[in-house]
């Protein structure tokens, strides 16, 4: 035993595997809130206390995927359809993590895939919170905007599934909790090769 762990290349363990070392700990604790948000109190999603320094982390992912929220509504409004215009918001919200983590994983960028795919579930969960508000629709709104502005409020009304807002919420996080763990396993199913050049002499 002593002479297996001996002849393990420790070097190439950690420089293969630190990204998924270094995110673990912001998603438990990103997994935590969210246990906490879906199954306790909806304010946890706004109110919850991170250490430093994922609370920076929170901070930055959380106002930047509002950016990118905001920015849906109006890229999708130019479609003019009301339904989408509301959705666009957090379609936006999952369709660029996602297209950044295509990007990533088409060219091999084993790192970049790993943090295209937490952003992801970041995204995921981030919208989750907002689906499970839909029903009461408690949280505070961008601009001091009042309930009727409120995206999953309408757009549960409009579908009749208000009653389901909370099992949707939970679906999201589930997904992204799912692409949580598809992050941090990267370096297990994304390989990247590199060309060799063979000068033969015949």
């Amino acid at each position: 035993m002593k002479e297996y762990l001996n002849n393990i290349d420790w070097f190439g363990l950690l420089k293969k595997w630190w990204v998924s070392l270094l995110l673990i700990p912001f998603i438990i604790y990103h997994t935590h809130q969210a246990y906490w948000t879906l199954r306790f109190n909806i304010f946890f999603s706004i109110s919850y206390s991170f250490p430093f320094p994922i609370n920076l982390e929170n901070f930055l992912v959380r106002n930047f995927l509002l950016i990118v929220h905001e920015a849906g509504h109006t890229f999708f409004g130019l479609l003019g359809n009301r339904t989408i215009t509301i959705l666009g918001g957090s379609l936006n919200e999952i369709l660029l993590p996602a297209i950044i983590a295509g990007f990533c994983i088409f060219n091999k960028y084993i790192k970049g895939t790993q943090l295209a795919l937490y952003l992801l579930g970041s995204a995921w969960i981030s919208v989750a919170f907002y689906a499970a508000d839909g029903a009461h629709r408690q949280l505070p709104l961008i601009a001091n905007l009042g309930r009727e502005a409120h995206d999953w409020g309408n757009l549960l009304r409009q579908w009749n599934m208000v009653d389901q807002a909370s099992q949707i919420g939970i679906t999201f996080a589930v997904i992204g909790f799912l692409c949580y763990m598809a992050a941090i396993c990267v370096p297990l199913w994304l390989k990247k090769y590199e060309d060799a050049g063979l000068n033969l002499k015949l």
